[in-house]
């Protein structure tokens, strides 16, 4: 008998010891540092993974409460401490949050701790059962990750912009060259055969002369405005105040452009053209929504940026009711492409819309 109870006793302590290792193996495998208090003992217990995560020895750890609560970063303790408490006294088992621990080394490290409580018959706490994952580095993983995300995004960005620009030129060059020298020799043909015309039908000629001068016209503006031929040629200023002048033509709305010599000296063409598109697409605004009497467009650098403010009088809006349309989601894309930014100011019932671009 004596044998047998003997040989038990080493079969439960070989037991005891086999899932002591495997519990070992478990938190090595995982990175993750286990650990228990007793609240009738006082006792704690930590596997080697809390030493591994924070450099603790088990001496400098043995009094739990003490060490745990005064190593959570000032800013998070008082927080985490209240959840902790609150866990406690309360009836629920499991908790988890995450927050920045310090290490022996002196880093703080954030970690994501998870705990259980063991309660007796009458909910009081007995044990208390947590585990702490180091997520410092996915974290920095998650970020880097992100950071691709953000960098692929703005590299499609980029080379949707290069291909539109591409596609307009060539559409300008089409119109430009093509339709609208077809249009130039039908005019010089009828202008040749009004001569040997007289009474109505030299009238009819009369109007679709006309008609084709208007189309002749519009089919240039169009072009200039698919492709600036004066954006690399002559810079941003004379770019800005041509399509100004349309605008001046079509509604009498009065301008004000100033381009920093700077600026129009030392910018990237790509950006160049990202600006005079945003102001391109606010001036159409101006004309479809705004009663404006006076537009005014400033180009200067700003610190390490370029900043473009485009100003009007004309009737204001509530910006928190304003839903992005097509417009400022275009400009809000584009922006972020080149890691800029851009602000509305408005106030309902006072006159006046700025837009500010800073790349």
């Amino acid at each position: 008998m004596k044998k047998t109870a003997g040989r038990n006793a080493n079969i439960q302590e070989n037991l005891f010891f086999n899932s002591l290792n495997r519990f070992e193996l478990l938190s090595i495998a995982t990175k993750e540092g286990i650990w228990e208090y007793d609240f009738k003992t006082r006792q704690s217990y930590y596997n080697l993974g809390m030493t591994d995560l924070f450099g603790y020895s088990q001496s400098e750890m043995e009094d739990n409460n003490t060490w745990w609560r005064s190593n959570i970063h000032p800013q998070e303790k008082d927080d985490i401490i209240g959840e902790l408490d609150e866990l406690l006294l309360g009836e629920k088992t499991v908790w988890w949050g995450q927050y920045k621990f310090l290490c022996k080394s002196g880093e703080y490290r954030k970690v994501l701790d998870r705990l259980f409580v063991v309660r007796d018959k009458e909910n009081k706490p007995l044990k208390l059962i947590g585990t702490m994952q180091d997520l410092t580095e996915l974290d920095a993983l998650q970020l880097q990750v992100q950071n691709l995300k953000i960098q692929h995004r703005r590299a499609m960005v980029k080379a949707i912009i290069n291909s539109e620009e591409n596609e307009r030129k060539d559409i300008s060059e089409e119109l430009h060259e093509n339709i609208n020298q077809v249009l130039a020799t039908v005019n010089l043909k009828i202008a040749n055969v009004k001569h040997s015309i007289k009474g109505d039908e030299e009238k009819g000629l009369n109007e679709v002369q006309e008609l084709l001068h208007y189309s002749i016209k519009e089919i240039r503006s169009i072009a200039r405005r698919l492709s600036p031929l004066t954006l690399e040629a002559l810079g941003l200023q004379t770019s800005l105040e041509e399509l100004s002048d349309i605008l001046k033509t079509k509604k009498g709305i009065d301008y004000s452009i100033s381009v920093d010599e700077d600026v129009s000296k030392k910018t990237d063409s790509s950006i160049m053209r990202l600006l005079y598109r945003i102001a391109q697409l606010q001036i159409i605004n101006i004309e479809k929504h705004s009663d404006a009497k006076n537009i005014c467009i400033k180009i200067i650098p700003f610190r390490e940026h370029i900043s473009m403010t485009i100003y009007d009088d004309g009737t204001g809006i509530n910006l928190k009711s304003l839903k992005y349309g097509r417009g400022f989601s275009f400009i809000e894309e584009r922006v972020e492409a080149f890691e800029g930014s851009f602000t509305l100011k408005s106030a309902e019932g006072e006159n006046g819309f700025i837009l500010i671009v800073t790349i």
